[in-house]
């Protein structure tokens, strides 16, 4: 799973949107996230209380959440729907 990903949301409109990642490794305001299997690392400036293992919301290279376990798994699950579907359009549209 990317960082971020461009979503269209309307005629030459993109958004960057928000993706979750769990906290592999902690030093100092920075951690190394996975994005399922995917790691970078990120600023936690803007969070507290971010331990190993939690997940966090990121956004342009930062944490700007901490997330729940719960909240953690529902966006994962958006996040996996999100992706077929972008997946299933961009084959349509490599076939058409």
């Amino acid at each position: 799973m990317p960082a971020f990903k461009f979503v269209k949301i309307g005629e030459d409109i993109y958004m960057c949107i928000a993706a979750p990642a769990q906290v592999i490794e902690i030093q100092d305001q920075m951690a190394v996230v996975d994005f399922g299997g995917v790691r970078q690392q990120v600023k936690l400036d803007l969070v507290e209380d971010v331990e190993e293992g939690r997940y966090v919301l990121v956004h342009s290279g930062y944490a700007i959440e901490v997330m729940s376990d719960e909240a953690a798994k529902e966006s994962l699950e958006a996040w996996d729907e999100l992706l077929k579907v972008l997946d299933e359009e961009d084959e349509y549209q490599k076939t058409n």
